[in-house]
């Protein structure tokens, strides 16, 4: 919690959040778009739009009290609502049984103007935006992706990121998951509502109170899965599977409890004024997206602190130039240990011999891999091997690739060069293998 505490102040986490929410909003539409046609390739359309209603529907039955009473102002939903959908005859009409109209109160509203959306999310045309709309289309949505993969590099400093390549397809991977992992949880409610289904597969079990419990559960279960996989895999850096999964739990959770929340509020400035809580529609909204991207960075935070918290120095962010000179060395030492026993060296394993945190490990071996000393064997596991035999590399490279050099023409910089003269010197004509 200490290290939770000191991340989620230094890699500001709240300015981070906001940045995503103003993302996000930007790129909603082109983002349901592409989960749309992905749900619709799967004979599944309309699960995303029903997801939306049956999260608005809350808003409504939430207002009933013990006995089946409604409290004063709340508009009845009945059991079996149709999907709204606009009229031309006028502004706010619904051509649906059961649905209020747009002086119906909150939830008749909502359900308008999500039905609007997802009509005109339905409506795009992809055969007709041509190969530029459909880049476009792609470019707004790997922009949020690739502002989320920001923030996780930040958080676990990792100043590279993935090749464009790279990045593409693992963004369209998830792309495609993300939307079928919500067919099946909508898919389990679907059950739960069913009750013909539940009757025929409780006659199957020989308990049948544990179907329910299991497909309640199913949501809150692909909920954190997919946190797990999101701190798993979209951060530059090998992220372990236990600390993506206690990440995992606390995004997820968190998560769930910001939409209870978000929900309680909703009904409540509905509760006290219909008109006002028509125009807090929109706030309201943006506050839940702002604190949603809070508690995911902060569950990405969490993981970051499971996987590090043996090796973690709090308030050292850069390390004093001779030892990260002398890290440099110790790293190069390990690789080619490792390389002489035939096998790959990456970054976790290096920071648990040396016990030191993996950030400041990858921040030299970046260095060392920029000066063409070390080169990656696997850039997603962060592996590495050496550029050249020992006796090819000379101690003075390592020495630049860490100290630089370049001096300023200033009073202190010929003070500086007149140091790094003597250091090169000292080095001159010796190899990493007359040192290591």
């Amino acid at each position: 919690v200490f290290i939770l505490i000191l991340e989620f102040r230094r890699d500001s986490i709240p300015l981070r959040a906001s940045a995503l929410t103003f993302t996000v909003m930007l790129s909603m539409v082109p983002m349901l778009a592409l989960g749309t046609a992905v749900l619709k390739g799967l004979g599944a359309g309309d699960q995303m739009r029903e997801a939306a209603y049956r999260i608005i529907d809350q808003f409504d039955f939430r207002t009933v009290q013990e006995g089946g009473k409604l409290k004063p102002g709340s508009a009845a939903v009945p059991e079996s609502i149709e999907t709204p959908s606009t009229t031309g005859d006028g502004p706010g009409e619904v051509k649906a049984e059961g649905v209020p109209s747009e002086s119906g109160g909150l939830v008749g509203q909502l359900r308008i103007a999500v039905g609007k959306i997802f009509d005109y999310v339905e409506r795009t045309n992809f055969a007709t935006l041509g190969a530029f709309g459909i880049l476009g289309l792609l470019f707004a949505v790997i922009s949020v992706l690739g502002s989320i993969e920001q923030a996780m590099n930040v958080i676990w400093a990792t100043e590279s990121g993935r090749p464009l390549g790279r990045k593409v397809m693992d963004y369209l991977a998830l792309m495609i998951l993300f939307p079928v992992s919500i067919n099946v949880g909508l898919a389990a409610e679907a059950t739960l509502e069913s009750e013909t289904l539940l009757s025929r597969i409780n006659g199957l079990l020989p308990v049948g109170w544990v179907l329910p419990l299991v497909l309640k559960m199913v949501p809150v279960i692909l909920l954190v899965a997919t946190f797990t996989i999101l701190y798993r895999f979209l951060p530059n850096s090998k992220v372990r599977v236990l600390p993506a999964f206690v990440g995992g739990l606390v995004g997820g959770g968190g998560w769930l409890l910001v939409q209870g929340l978000y929900v309680y509020l909703q009904i409540g400035v509905a509760r006290y004024n219909a008109i006002y809580g028509s125009f807090a529609v929109l706030p309201l909204f943006m506050v839940w997206l702002y604190f949603g991207w809070v508690v995911f960075l902060t569950g990405a935070e969490m993981a970051f602190s499971a996987q590090n918290w043996r090796r973690y120095v709090p308030g050292v962010d850069t390390l004093a130039p001779i030892v990260r000179l002398a890290l440099a060395f110790d790293i190069l030492d390990n690789v080619f240990a490792d390389y002489s026993k035939r096998y790959s060296s990456d970054k976790n394993r290096i920071a648990r011999r040396l016990e030191i945190s993996e950030a400041q490990v990858g921040k030299v071996l970046e260095d060392l891999e920029a000066a063409k000393l070390l080169k990656y064997l696997d850039e997603e596991e962060s592996k590495y091997v050496p550029a050249a035999p020992a006796e090819k590399i000379e101690a003075v490279e390592v020495f630049d690739a860490i100290c630089g050099s370049k001096t300023q023409t200033s009073p202190g910089g010929q003070v500086a060069e007149q140091v790094f003269d003597s250091a090169r010197k000292a080095l001159a004509g010796k190899t990493l293998a007359d040192q290591l």
